[in-house]
């Protein structure tokens, strides 16, 4: 390989890469947000059965 297709290939590597990151950074926080809101609805949970 010579060097100008290697780097057209690290050149197209580092989007994917990129967006792969993005996509799992994403998804860790639409997990981390509903695991903290059902943990939120739980606390107040008991409060909200007694009409506080």
């Amino acid at each position: 390989m010579d060097k100008k297709s290697e780097k057209s290939s690290i050149a197209m590597f580092i989007p994917v890469l990129a967006a792969i990151i993005c996509g799992i950074c994403s998804v860790s926080y639409i997990i981390y947000r509903t695991m903290s809101n059902k943990s939120y609805k739980e606390k107040w949970q008991d409060y909200d059965e007694c009409g506080i």
